[in-house]
């Protein structure tokens, strides 16, 4: 074509991973709670989380999360990758009055900024409101970890505000509710 036609578009695709979830009650080998483990051991994944590297022993640690399962107010999932590989957890908790709040932790920092967690959210989100018939779920992030946040948006989550957060942070508050979700909301970004 000459000057003046059309100009053609390039449109790139980024592939999207695909991860499964796995229910905790399901049990988890000894491999992946020592890859849960040391998640919560790393300091920079303890920063991102608002804590302190853990200092319990696995066995200890293992006790708690179980205990915290027990309760029955949240259900957690192991994240595995393509080929069935431990790659974090997501966990919706504060199981309450057909809401929760959601919660990751991307434990393969190899992982990070490659679509693994936006699509371990959609996968919570489909059991948010598939088969727990949530009406919201709600989740809170440093409003300084923009990573996060754009993984949320792309998982159909929207800011809602800010509020004060422990140490002097300030957290980004987003939520996504049923019909949002029902509208296509999590596949926008896919």
């Amino acid at each position: 074509m000459g000057r003046g036609g059309p100009a053609a578009a390039l449109i790139v695709r980024k592939e999207v991973p695909e991860v499964r979830l796995k229910d905790f009650r399901q049990g988890l080998t000894e491999e992946e709670w020592r890859r849960f483990y040391r998640a919560f051991k790393d300091p920079e994944i303890a920063r991102l989380n608002g804590h302190r590297p853990l200092r319990l022993p696995l066995w200890l640690f293992r006790r708690l999360v179980e205990a915290e399962l027990a309760r029955g107010d949240r259900v957690a999932f192991g994240i595995l990758d393509e080929a069935g590989e431990w790659i974090g957890a997501v966990e919706l908790y504060d199981l309450k009055g057909g809401r929760a709040t959601l919660g990751i932790l991307l434990s393969d920092k190899s992982r990070w900024g490659k679509g693994y967690g936006s699509q371990a959210v959609r996968r919570a989100l489909d059991y948010a409101f598939e088969e727990l018939g949530l009406e919201a779920v709600e989740l809170r992030t440093f409003r300084w970890n923009a990573r996060a946040r754009r993984a949320f948006e792309k998982a159909g989550f929207r800011l809602v505000g800010f509020a004060p957060a422990p140490g002097g942070e300030e957290d980004a508050l987003m939520a996504i509710t049923r019909e949002e979700w029902a509208r296509g909301a999590h596949k926008m970004g896919a």
